[in-house]
């Protein structure tokens, strides 16, 4: 990478940009006040869920020495009393047979000088040290009769004569006390069945917040509600939908509600209005009622242009929200604040004189409208202030056919895919509208403040992202 010079063209230079890292601080704060925590059964509807507290092992696991292998329980002080510690001989060792040990059978004694057949998962009787393996019997399997007449000895060639050999020592995987999950850990199937194994039954984690999510536009439109309606086909064979010329389909929506569900949100309402700061608020505020919100989340309507309904809603009563440059690309025009409910609304108590007041105000995180930029908000900013765990980042070589030119003022994030190579490839150009390139993209590759130049070779921070998979 190409460290940029000193000298800086007026209005790049970083001071008058907000670093993401105090962006975030932010939004962590503003939604501290409607982040909760819940307590759930551990079970498969627990699975993506995050912790919000240590848990620790309420047991052993195993919980008594057991036999890793269906065989023979045996003292191999036994085995070296028979052989004076020498090898085993190649007729083998032929002891009295003990009962039969099952899983769920209660420990029992050994029998001083027999073999137990034992099953894998059977408690090791007590004063036996190893389990010879069936397989290392002289049948090779269990004998129930011999010559016709049931089976009263066996005879043993052990590989080996070693004490331990296939016992599974209580407490060998786990013991009681042990923290078994930590806060901000998430929920994985191999998670739960061990919590499932150590008897705990429920654990507390981080509760969904009930998410708004608004795209603004007057240019946005939802795609067809309806897969069966009928559509010609264009060109290339493929079902056509009709778009006005003026219009987009709306990406935000659907992708951010996706994203703040796989961050942990309980998404609501997804919808659009157009450039009316009026119906903006007026729709928001019927929402936040409607459905008991906690967050609203918006796209579009925070830059600099003449139409920029999220801004011109600032100036109205009841709003409270603060616009930055965020020194990111894509995504750098952000706003944040809230959204007070009006004093006659049902989910607004009244003040403690008896007088109606807005008694609850709203978090709002209020992103750039370009699909990449929203995505990537999402990702970078309302991720972590919802307390999702942080993506795994590793430094690998970046592939490049050419240097790629990067903002010195700005951390640029580019799409990217990890290679088989252990390299990370870019995937399509930095413009924000390039949603086509995120789909693809299975990681984030980040080109830090004061790079000018990305190279091939260089070593890159890259953020690994779902859809690694081929």
């Amino acid at each position: 990478m190409s460290a940029a010079g000193t000298d800086r063209p007026s209005g790049t230079s970083a001071p008058e940009r907000t670093p993401l890292s105090e962006h975030v601080a932010d939004a962590v704060a503003l939604l501290a006040a409607v982040r909760r925590t819940e307590r759930i059964r551990v079970g498969h509807e627990a699975v993506g869920r995050v912790s919000a507290a240590d848990r620790r092992a309420a047991v052993d696991v195993p919980g008594h020495d057991n036999s890793q292998m269906d065989g023979y329980a045996v003292a191999t002080a036994d085995l070296d009393e028979l052989t004076g510690a020498a090898a085993v001989p190649d007729a083998g060792l032929t002891l009295p047979l003990a009962p039969t040990i099952a899983a769920g059978d209660p420990p029992a004694d050994h029998r001083p000088g027999t073999a137990a057949p034992i099953m894998t998962g059977a408690p090791i009787p007590r004063g036996a040290d190893a389990v010879i393996p069936v397989e290392e019997s002289e049948a090779g399997r269990f004998a129930g009769e011999q010559h016709g007449a049931p089976a009263h000895t066996v005879t043993l060639r052990p590989a080996t004569t070693e004490p331990g050999r296939y016992v599974r020592r209580r407490g060998s995987d786990t013991h009681h006390g042990d923290v078994i999950l930590r806060e901000g850990q998430v929920l994985t199937p191999a998670r739960i069945a061990h919590l499932a194994a150590c008897g705990v039954t429920d654990v507390e984690v981080i509760a969904p917040v009930r998410t708004i999510v608004l795209s603004t536009g007057s240019e946005v439109t939802a795609a067809p509600a309806d897969p069966a309606a009928p559509t010609a086909p264009d060109a290339a064979g493929s079902a056509a939908t009709h778009l006005p010329d003026s219009a987009t389909f709306d990406a935000n929506g659907p992708g951010l509600a996706a994203a703040l569900t796989a961050a942990g949100a309980q998404v609501v309402h997804v919808g659009s209005v157009p450039d009316d700061a009026e119906q903006l608020l007026a729709t928001l505020r019927h929402l936040v009622t409607t459905h008991d919100a906690e967050l609203i989340v918006t796209s579009g309507g925070v830059s600099m242009g003449a139409f920029e309904v999220v801004r011109h809603a600032a100036s109205r009563s009841g709003v409270t929200l603060t616009f930055t440059s965020v020194a990111m690309q894509p995504g750098g025009p952000q706003g944040i604040g809230t959204l007070d409910l009006p004093a006659d609304s049902p989910e607004a108590p009244d003040a403690p004189d008896g007088h109606g007041a807005p008694g609850r105000r709203i978090p709002w995180l209020a992103f750039p409208g370009n699909p990449v930029s929203a995505l990537l908000s999402c990702e970078l900013i309302a991720r972590p202030a919802l307390g999702a765990p942080d993506r795994l980042r590793l430094r690998l070589p970046v592939q490049l056919d050419a240097d790629e030119p990067s903002p010195p003022a700005l951390a640029q994030y580019r799409r990217a895919r990890v290679l088989p190579s252990g390299q990370v490839r870019l995937a399509g150009g930095p413009s924000s509208h390039l949603i086509g390139g995120l789909a693809q993209a299975d990681a984030l590759v980040l080109v830090p403040v004061g790079t000018d130049t990305l190279r091939d070779g260089d070593l890159v921070e890259t953020i690994l992202l779902p859809g690694g998979e081929r």
